[in-house]
């Protein structure tokens, strides 16, 4: 664990919800798991526990998927895409999100 993921404050963790086809169809009662954008520093422990904080929900599990900057150009400019991290949380059956 790095000093910047110590730092992050409970309402630091939750940036956005993401909201696509694959995260809509798992929204569902069977699956019950929501997408979530954190920061690259974040963890899962950290995860779970905004999570509870927020929305008063019991996790079951938190899975994690870290997107790299690419390569980016526009024209004569080169750059990078900001890096990022996504979070799938899977909460207890019998409970839902407002999201």
């Amino acid at each position: 664990m790095n000093a910047a993921s110590e730092m992050l404050e409970t309402y630091q963790v939750l940036m956005s919800t993401l909201v696509t086809e694959k995260s809509t169809f798992h929204r569902t009662a069977p699956l019950n798991k929501f997408t979530f954008r954190v920061p690259v520093a974040a963890t899962k422990t950290q995860i779970r526990k905004a999570v509870e904080d927020a929305f008063g929900v019991k996790v079951m599990g938190v899975a994690t998927q870290r997107y790299k900057e690419l390569a980016a150009r526009y024209r004569f400019h080169k750059g990078f895409t900001a890096e990022w991290k996504k979070a799938i949380v899977t909460i207890h059956k019998e409970q839902t999100l407002p999201v």
